[in-house]
């Protein structure tokens, strides 16, 4: 995304973005998760908020799976130059839901270590792969196929995480 914005006008990269960042939330949407907000050119969401989903993980890779196909069909769509990447990370854990920020400016968003590893995963994926961790994996194993990667040492964690890239569902 970066080495794209600094060869597009700033409205064509907005009309770009926002055609990535739509595919994103209707994947999310889709699979009845909750778009929390727009990172740049990232699309962050949960699962399982605000009513309880028994199977929140494999939604989660669904949509990821769903989110692959739409840029598959972006990139048939768009000039050469206009193929951005994108690249998943799905995790498992507790986070709180709530009001952060101050009395003049409030988010409600997700707060956790959960959400952070995530993130983390995330930034650590390649082109087009999307990577679970193990308490992830350990949720969705007989629903979708998976290979082991290496452990990932990221930004802010004491113990590499361990980590699956999916391949698709079973």
């Amino acid at each position: 995304f970066t080495t794209y914005s600094e060869t597009q006008s700033p409205a064509e990269l907005v009309t770009v973005l926002n055609r990535y960042l739509a595919a994103g939330a209707e994947a999310v949407l889709a699979e009845k998760g909750t778009v929390d907000k727009f990172l740049g050119d990232a699309v962050m969401a949960w699962f399982n908020a605000p009513l309880p989903q028994p199977d929140h993980t494999l939604l989660a890779v669904k949509a990821a799976l769903a989110l692959r196909d739409a840029v598959e069909q972006l990139h048939a769509e768009l000039p050469k130059e206009a193929h951005l990447s994108f690249g998943v990370g799905i995790h498992y854990g507790k986070a709180v839901l709530g009001w952060i920020g101050t009395q003049k400016r409030l988010e409600y968003t997700a707060i956790g270590d959960c959400v952070n590893t995530a993130k983390r995963i995330q930034e650590n994926s390649a082109r087009g792969q999307i990577l679970l961790t193990q308490e992830a994996y350990e949720r969705v194993k007989k629903d979708v196929e998976a290979k082991p990667l290496p452990a990932l040492s990221v930004k802010g964690k004491a113990n590499a995480v361990e980590v699956y890239e999916v391949v698709g569902l079973k």
